[in-house]
């Protein structure tokens, strides 16, 4: 660790976090200690570039940030150190971590800011009573403030702390020498000379105790070094008198000086001292009595001399031998079990005990009885404070020992016998939930073993035998239903392996002999319908494999022949076929064919020896196939029609460098980079209007570094993967830009704390999660001041929680701390805002949200946490405005568009979220005015009365781009709309027979921008809606047939955000105020 300011250590955090690079591994680990490489090659500019990439939410983030700090100390950048400082004191991360209070202090200390210097050490006290370091800085203080009695009782403090703080001895024998204590100074200085020979104080230690105690120190004040024992009076007599110096008095060293004769007569006076209980003779004299006794001294006199080894060089090498003597057979040996024992409290008692240093830390504080480990120790942390009760018998762990995190919450207990594990090991969460119960026998695992969930509920439970799991393994959901069930014989898995979903049916059945798949293998979605299915012998494919559409087509068929791949065929979501390959008998690709929606086969793919070779190029357009040499650079594959769908370049047969993916328009799709055939780089999906989709980086085929998620082209996730697993921090943002979400992950898991924050930047709610599940939240009202706190450990039932001063109630049902049953909430009126069922945390049966009005605003049902079945949106005024089928969240089936008045506006059909066939459009009368017929979410012709009312036909739609006018029979417009790349783009207008104006909205790129007007049949307004790119933003206004207001609603962000005001009869009557969809406030 690094140290600067005078001869305290102090350093720092910062709130900045920025990652760029889309390459860059999050890893905490990794970061820091790449920061602290630079900081050694005094790279610190770099090295503050690397600490800014920990995230604020990272466990690690201090820590961070406390290196940053040693960098800006190091280039002299105090004014950005004192801001950290100050920032960390008045958002009181110091309490979470108490050493920034030591960083803090003594900055104030260092720039004579003493009193608030002093109220931030009296603070940080509370937490670092045991840190010697934190004890020893607070001294600093005191010594430049010149209160010296409150410096020597820290200092005492501290040497009982950690007997190895050599400084601290070096400072309180130089008080006690200004303050005429010539022995206690004596020993305290021989203290800090045998800990640190060649330490920066050394040399003035020498010079301290070679100056004649006779002639110097002779200034007496009051100050107390000790309140009782400590009676030095004879050899105070003795050493004012200089009888030591006398040529008469022989001393026990070839070395003859001043601090020789001094220092030795202290010393041997040791072994005729009369033992009190004062601090100096108990804690020095033992191991300078021991020294003398043991005729070590001789070896000390020139070990303490080390700092002097240039200027007394010859006269120490001439000793080298008993110096070394020395360090074998005393320092290294005895000295610090004599040195380190003190009467502590040990656990409410007080004992003789030592204390062990780990990096020059106390660690162990307990008995030593025959040089063995005896009773009951103290586990230290490196503040000092508690983190294990461990029990000792004969030097060996034995009996039960308990763990404890910084905070001092208990972690682990677990029972030892002669040094091995031998009962029950119990694990503990953060919020002290149990983790895991496992029983041992002289060191391995026997018997039954159970893990559970943080906030309580068994999670899963096996048995072992001699360390092997043996015979059933089950696992339960948080609720108490049962999630998988599978069988071990010594070890292996033996049986079926059953899981089964949050209602109890089964998603997934495999069979198993010693380890290897065998027999039927099925995997199916929530509502018991076929995702998968196989048979296994002996671990190999019999046969097929085959895996399913949520809506039970075929999506991708693996066909085997002797437990080797013959061919893969692919199908579209509409069941069509839109690929098959074909393998040699070594399982070698040798052909991969293309299929267009129709069926058209417009590509081939040749490969030798599994590697590609040639391909063959089908066209409409010319009826004979083009054959291409793959093994060159540039390589483009068009689809039947001649439009170019993918472009890359091979290189022996290997795709390499960047590939580009279009869609029908030319537009284009998915951009790629390989090394290899290996996805290697940035890796982006766009949509049809070019806007991005996804951005994120590969390494050898998997997801590594950050991964960016856009909607409507607006940044709204990150995430930071490793090896395709979700792991480090991640945040949402509003459509505007700003910060809406932020968490942590580890292993796909949630982990630490995850905040949400209102619009107006101030925070919403924070929650704690422990493997995915929340622990413990807090929410806080548009001010940021806390409202609510609750706590899931252990909670079963029904529970309101108000919130915004009683505006809202929830009532969640639990259980095990999991939403499990009904869930409402209501405002203080007593009107429903949700009505909502849960299994096991997921959304399950029917979901009811309402307006601000009391109507229905969203509906839909759930299994298991996706959409199932039919949904609807209703408008602010509670009209049905759009319904749509899905299945297991896929949108399946017809959507339905409608007019204020219950007439369909639109309706188009989805197969697995890809609109398939006719999209129709009509007028208010319900008349069909336009249709646009649709191929794998492609519009592909339109069919629309034309000016002349020439008859019906088809147009076709090239490349996904058409400006379509639809007229009435009159001549009159009845639509229009325009397609570029699929999406509309510009104004959309729907007008009745006579020419007036239905509806219009305009588009930019497929998204809805500006203004959203319907009207009433007789030419007034409706509704007049405002849009930023998809999203409701503005006010929304909502008008009666006469024209009076209805209701009008400010929305920021797609969210209800501002005043919301609902009139009757034109007049206003309530006035409910919402802040991002949550309400907040109701006036009437």
């Amino acid at each position: 660790m690094k140290h600067f300011f005078l001869i305290v250590l102090i350093g720092f955090i910062s709130k900045s976090y920025s990652q760029n690079g889309f390459s860059d591994i999050y890893n905490n680990d990794s970061i820091i200690k790449k920061g602290v490489n630079l900081y050694d090659l005094e790279k610190f500019d770099e090295a503050i570039a690397e600490y800014n990439k920990i995230s604020p939410n990272d466990p690690k983030y201090l820590s961070a940030q406390y290196e940053k700090a040693l960098c800006l100390n190091a280039l002299n950048k105090k004014d950005e150190l004192k801001l950290f400082l100050e920032n960390l004191y008045l958002t009181k991360q110091m309490q979470k971590s108490p050493e920034l209070y030591t960083l803090y202090a003594v900055f104030l200390s260092d720039n004579k800011e003493y009193e608030l210097s002093e109220k931030i050490f009296t603070e940080g006290k509370q937490y670092l009573s045991n840190s010697a370091s934190f004890l020893y800085n607070f001294a600093i203080l005191y010594i430049r403030k010149e209160e010296h009695q409150k410096c020597i009782d820290l200092l005492k403090q501290v040497i009982i702390i950690n007997p190895n703080y050599a400084s601290a001895h070096y400072l309180l024998g130089l008080i006690a020498f200004e303050n005429g204590k010539i022995t206690e100074g004596t020993l305290a200085l021989m203290s800090y000379l045998i800990l640190a020979p060649d330490g920066k104080f050394a040399e003035k230690a020498i010079i301290q105790l070679n100056a004649k105690f006779g002639e110097n120190y002779l200034t007496k004040n009051n100050f107390i070094f000790s309140k009782t024992g400590d009676n030095f009076e004879e050899i105070e007599t003795i050493l004012r008198n200089q009888l030591p110096l006398n040529k008469a008095y022989k001393i026990k060293s070839e070395i003859d000086d001043v601090i020789i004769r001094q220092v030795q007569a202290v010393a041997e006076y040791t072994l005729e001292h009369k033992m009190g209980d004062g601090f100096f003779e108990t804690t020095y004299i033992p191991w300078i009595k021991e020294m003398v006794e043991k005729n070590y001294f001789e070896g000390f006199s020139y070990y303490m001399l080390l700092s002097y080894k240039d200027k007394l060089e010859k006269e120490l090498n001439k000793q080298k031998k008993k110096i070394t003597y020395f360090e074998d057979n005393f320092y290294s040996k005895d000295f610090w079990y004599f040195f380190a024992k003190r009467n502590k409290d040990l656990f409410g008692k007080q004992e003789e005990v030592i204390t062990f240093l780990k990096d020059n830390e106390p660690y162990l504080v307990g008995k030593v009885i025959d040089g063995k480990y005896e009773g009951k120790y103290k586990y230290l942390n490196k503040n000092g404070m508690l983190i294990g009760e461990l029990n000792f018998v004969n030097n060996e762990l034995d009996g039960l020992q308990k763990y404890y995190d910084d905070e001092g919450k208990i972690t682990e207990e677990k029972t030892f016998k002669n040094g091995k594990l031998n009962g029950t090991r119990t694990t503990y969460y953060q919020n002290g939930g149990v983790s895991v119960i496992e029983n041992y026998q002289d060191g391995i695992l026997e018997g039954i073993s159970t893990s559970f969930y943080p906030n309580g509920g068994k999670k899963c439970e096996v048995n072992f035998t001699n360390g092997e799991r043996n015979g059933k393994y089950e696992c339960l959901f948080e609720n108490g239903k049962q999630k998988s069930e599978i069988s071990y014989l010594n070890g292996k898995l033996n049986g079926s392996f059953k899981t089964y979903n949050e209602l109890g049916n089964l998603t997934a059945i495999e069979n198993y002999e010693n380890d290897i798949l065998d027999g039927e293998y099925f995997e199916y979605y929530n509502d018991k319908t076929i995702k998968s299915e196989a048979t296994y012998n002996k671990g190999k494919v019999k046969n097929s494999y085959k895996t399913y559409y949520a809506n039970s087509l075929l999506e991708r068929e693996f066909n085997y022949n002797d437990g080797k791949l013959t061919s893969l065929t692919n199908y579209y979501s509409n069941g069509k076929k839109s690929s098959e390959a074909f393998y040699n008998d070594k399982e070698q690709l040798e052909n991969y064919n293309y299929y267009d929606i129709e069926g058209n086969l417009y590509f081939i793919e040749k490969y030798k020896s599994g590697e590609i070779n040639s391909g063959i190029q089908y066209s409409l357009k010319n009826p004979k196939p083009i054959e291409i040499n793959l093994l060159k650079n540039k390589f483009d594959m068009n689809d039947y029609n001649g439009t170019t769908i993918v472009s890359g370049n091979y290189s022996n047969g290997e795709k390499n460098d960047l590939w580009l993916y279009y869609y029908p328009s030319g537009a284009k799709r998915l951009e790629e980079n390989y090394t290899a055939n290996l996805l290697n780089g940035i890796s982006k999906t766009l949509n049809k209007n070019g806007s991005l989709n996804t951005v994120k980086n590969f390494i050898n085929d998997k997801i590594n570094g950050k991964y960016e998620v856009y909607e409507n082209g607006k940044l709204a996730s990150t995430y930071n993967y490793t090896d395709d697993i979700k792991s480090g921090p991640y945040q949402t943002f509003y459509p505007d830009g700003t910060l809406n979400n932020e968490g942590y992950f580890i292993d796909e898991n949630l982990n630490y704390d995850y905040k949400s924050y209102w619009q107006n930047g101030n925070i919403y709610k924070q929650s704690t999660y422990i493997d995915g599940a929340a622990t413990n939240t807090k929410t806080y009202n548009e001010k940021g001041e806390i409202e609510n706190e609750f706590d899931y450990k252990n909670k079963t039932g029904i529970f309101n929680i108000n919130l915004f001063q009683g505006t809202i109630t929830r009532s969640p049902q639990l259980v095990n701390g999991i939403n499990n049953g009904t869930y409402t909430e209501k405002d203080k009126l007593g009107n429903t805002i949700v009505e909502a069922k849960y299994i096991n945390g997921l959304l399950h049966d029917n979901y009811k949200y309402y307006g601000p009005l009391g109507t229905l605003k969203f509906e839909s049902n759930y299994y298991l946490g996706y959409t199932n079945g039919t949904s609807k949106n209703y408008d602010l005024c509670g009209n049905l405005r759009v319904e749509y089928t899905t299945t297991h969240g896929v949108q399946n089936g017809k959507t339905t568009h409608y007019y204020h008045n219950k007439s369909k506006l639109s309706e188009y059909n989805e197969i697995n979220d890809s609109q398939e066939g006719e999209h129709l459009y009509y007028n208010q009368k319900g008349e069909l005015i336009l249709t646009i017929g649709y191929q794998n979410n492609s519009p592909v012709y339109y069919i629309a009365r034309s000016k002349n009312n020439e008859p019906l036909s088809k147009t076709i739609i090239n490349k996904e781009n058409a400006n379509i006018i639809s007229y009435y029979s009159n001549g009159k417009i009845a639509m229009q709309i325009n397609l570029v790349n699929g999406e509309t783009d510009g104004k959309l207008v729907i007008k009745n027979v006579e020419g007036k104006t239905e509806y219009e909205c305009n588009y930019t790129n497929g998204l809805l921008n500006g203004e959203r007007i319907e009207y009433y049949s007789n030419g007034t307004i409706y509704k007049k809606e405002h849009f930023i790119n998809n999203n409701y933003d503005g006010l929304q206004e909502f008008f009666n047939e006469d024209t009076k207001p209805k209701i009008s609603a400010e929305y920021k962000n797609d969210q209800l955000n501002g005043k919301t005001l609902i009139y009757t009869n034109g007049k206003l009557k309530t006035t409910k105020k919402y802040n991002s969809n949550e309400l907040v406030e109701i006036s009437i």
